[in-house]
């Protein structure tokens, strides 16, 4: 006779919670949103430049890289509806180099995203933990990364599902910290390269 299968650290989640997220609908997010993307800048950079370079110049002057790290810790920790690539455009836009702009957003989006696989490994079991991932999109965030493990963070960590839920989802799996920083650190910084990229492409484009 088998012995009793150990329960599953982590959440509960049935499928009549969690909606089905399709690869196709994710792709199509992530295309339209960069073009999006790219062309906000571009009209922000056509009709509002003098604004911009005079916010992105006090940004710089006073906060600097960690003023960008912090722009992608908050949202990246705590799921707080801050857009963290805003942040890292007022560095490029204030004329801080590109890859030191890209160097302190990784910094701020993966510390972020260890922060919040912490807080999924601490407190996986309570109930407001429970009750936040049973239902909704952090349901379906639950069961991309408990069907998919290391590669269903991967998809997160560059596509427009959300990181700091994924990384909420990974700490309450057996994911181990090590597998979690060794997927996150190239793929966040992969993804804030390529959108600190489009954001140049796009205040070039409103500058003629």
């Amino acid at each position: 006779m088998d012995p009793p299968k150990k329960p599953r650290r982590g959440v509960a989640v049935t499928m009549t919670d969690a909606p089905r997220l399709s690869p196709t609908r994710i792709l199509m997010t992530m295309i339209l949103g960069m073009i999006a993307f790219t062309g906000a800048f571009a009209i922000i950079g056509y009709f509002l430049r003098e604004p911009l370079m005079i916010a992105a110049t006090l940004f710089v002057e006073y906060l600097q890289g960690p003023g960008v790290a912090i722009g992608f810790f908050l949202p990246d920790a705590f799921t707080v509806p801050l857009p963290n690539d805003a942040f890292s455009a007022l560095g490029i836009a204030g004329g801080m180099d590109f890859w030191v702009v890209v160097l302190w957003s990784a910094i701020g989006s993966v510390s972020g995203g260890a922060t919040g696989f912490t807080i999924g490994r601490s407190l996986s079991r309570t109930r407001w933990f429970q009750k936040k991932f049973r239902t909704g999109k952090g349901a379906a965030i639950q069961e991309v990364i408990e069907r998919y493990g290391g590669l269903g963070l991967a998809i997160a960590a560059c596509t427009p599902l959300p990181y700091s839920l994924a990384t909420w989802a990974a700490g309450t799996t057996k994911m181990s910290f090590g597998q979690f920083l060794a997927i996150s650190i190239p793929l966040r910084t992969a993804r804030i390269a390529a959108m600190l990229w489009l954001v140049q492409v796009g205040l070039a484009a409103s500058a003629g």
